[in-house]
């Protein structure tokens, strides 16, 4: 629970947050990276965002490398481009035999290094770190450290949290303290003191505001050369971002914070390898924050968002991230490499979201389920109407049970992860889409074996039935059903409801209703078909069709809404 949090967060700063357990540090983080909506307050902008988790699961039913280019993609890469980028970080954290190994096999340890370079590989303008370091090895930890200083360098913004007090503490630009619902700007030289109850920095005041200015850590760039061929020593202090001149083989540019300067000059210089200092040039860091009564410095961002309200019912105040890089131009060249923004397109979601579906089988059931009504109430030889009217009304338990797998297959972090790069509520839309996908290739094939084995008759077994017209109205029925049952399966799930047993109760109350309500647009075009093949006359349910339509997009929007709220 976090209040009165008015927060600036400028490009090219890291910034820490730390606080005692249960103060609020990774529910700030999760509205910093788009997961979670504030309840109160505002959010100003939205950069290309990129979020790491504590623990990342493993109970996902790809491979490192398949998982990370699905990852890649949702992050707006093309599928070259990601498959590159993943390649060559897993090979930077020491994690590139395990590129082919499926994320159940792997330890804690690497599966963290997948959740370490899902992040890197899209190179986000905001990148945040919820105890990102917990459970990597102390060369990963290492690795991390370089790459976080490297996103700074480049003029990313970088928000984190680590229990470790002297994580990366001679390069943070701003610190900020946690406590009491209350942020606090706390100066960066003394976010490695240790206060009470196991705090670290100094204790907040009661009732303290945070958008004092922090102190900021200026750095300094460090050109050096050396012969082709030489490699820079390891484990360099300080962690600096290293930027290589492509055109000059040798030459380096090396940016630190001064607290490090020294001793990476004197590393450089006793290392073996024939390096020359040939440039030192100071870079004072941005301004770490602001007061949010005047307007944003022009390379501030305006990205605002506010803490969950409490019982209180106040003002949360609003945190505000790194502006996001320059669009490209409509109909300008895109130069290579350069991501797409991320969640514009539902593609990559929606591949994402049904390659989860397909490997992890869990479609199996509702696909049985589906084919055991087919088998009992669809038989050669029986009215057509009749048989079309049965296989669209079988689809409504299917969908609502097919939405509610689409919507909790993705473990919790796992899906943290994608609603931070491409927002909630696309990640909730691709979610019951792919459902939809799936109940209406079920229904088209169920009304496709129909016209092959069904009689083209009325109930009279006398008067013919015009087959084009009889499949057209069969299709109509099939995706009223689907568009019902998909409803009824997002409202019987997360983030409407949570619990297990609620959910199974309400997706079984909720199909009978759609059955058998009077107002119910799935009962209205199985009845059209029923009585349709009674007298012999097909009617086409287009009102009902609409209806369905008109209700699916309802529950699609309203859940979408929802889930940044209720996860």
């Amino acid at each position: 629970m976090v209040r009165g949090a008015d927060l600036v967060l400028p490009r090219g700063t890291l910034i820490r947050l730390q606080g005692a357990n249960g103060t609020g540090k990774s529910t700030l983080l999760r509205l910093l990276a788009g997961i979670d909506a504030p309840t109160e307050g505002r959010a100003e902008g939205r950069p290309r965002t990129a979020y790491v988790p504590e623990r990342f699961p493993a109970a996902l039913p790809f491979t490192a490398a398949g998982y990370l280019v699905h990852l890649g993609r949702v992050h707006g890469l093309g599928t070259a481009e990601a498959a590159r980028r993943a390649e060559r970080w897993l090979t930077r954290f020491d994690a590139a035999e395990y590129a082919r190994t499926p994320l159940a096999e792997l330890s804690k340890g690497s599966s963290q290094k997948v959740a370490v370079v899902q992040a890197l590989m899209a190179e986000p303008d905001l990148l945040v770190l919820d105890e990102a370091w917990t459970g990597l090895d102390a060369a990963a930890r290492e690795e991390l450290d370089r790459a976080v200083g490297e996103r700074v360098a480049a003029g990313a913004t970088v928000v984190f949290v680590d229990h470790d007090p002297r994580r990366l503490a001679g390069s943070v630009d701003a610190v900020y303290l946690l406590g009491g619902g209350r942020l606090t700007a706390v100066p960066a030289a003394s976010a490695g003191a240790v206060g009470p109850a196991g705090t670290t920095g100094p204790t907040a005041s009661a009732g303290t505001v945070g958008p004092a200015g922090a102190a900021g850590a200026s750095r300094v760039r460090i050109e050096a050369t050396a012969p082709p061929g030489a490699t820079l020593p390891p484990r360099l202090p300080g962690a600096p971002a290293c930027q290589r001149d492509p055109d000059t083989p040798g030459r380096v540019l090396l940016t630190v914070a001064t607290a490090h300067s020294d001793r990476l000059l004197r590393t450089l210089l006793t290392s073996g390898e024939p390096w020359h200092i040939t440039r030192l040039t100071p870079e004072p860091a941005p301004e770490a924050a602001r007061t949010s009564d005047g307007p944003p410095a022009p390379d501030e961002s305006t990205a605002t968002a506010a803490g969950p309200a409490g019982p209180d019912g106040g003002r949360r105040g609003h945190t505000e991230a790194a502006a996001p890089a320059p669009p490209v131009r409509p109909g300008a060249p895109r130069p290579a490499g350069v991501p797409r923004a991320p969640g514009r397109r539902l593609g990559p979601l929606l591949r994402c979201q049904a390659a989860l579906l397909a490997r992890s089988q869990r479609w199996l059931a509702p696909v049985l389920l589906y084919a055991a009504f087919a088998g009992i109430g669809i038989q050669a030889g029986q009215p057509l109407l009749d048989s079309l009217g049965y296989a669209a009304a079988a689809l409504l338990p299917a969908g609502a049970w097919l939405a509610r797998l689409c919507v909790t297959q993705e473990p919790p972090a796992s899906r943290d992860v994608t609603a931070a790069a491409a927002g909630p509520g696309r990640a909730h839309l691709a979610a019951l889409l792919t459902a939809l996908g799936c109940t209406l290739a079920l229904g088209v094939a169920a009304t496709g074996l129909v016209l092959l084995t069904g009689a083209p008759v009325g109930n009279d077994r006398t008067t013919g039935i015009p087959l084009p017209s009889a499949a057209l109205a069969g299709l109509l029925a099939t995706a009223s059903c689907a568009l019902v049952g998909t409803a009824i399966g997002a409202l019987c799930a997360r983030p409407v409801l949570h619990r297990r047993g609620r959910s199974l109760a309400a997706t079984v109350l909720g199909t009978l209703l759609a059955l058998v309500a009077g107002g119910s647009p799935a009962r209205s075009a199985v009845t059209d078909l029923v009585s349709g093949s009674q007298d012999g006359t097909v009617r086409l349910p287009l009102a009902a069709s609409g209806a369905a339509m008109l209700l699916a997009v309802a529950v699609a929007w309203f859940t979408a809404r929802l889930t940044a709220v209720r996860e």
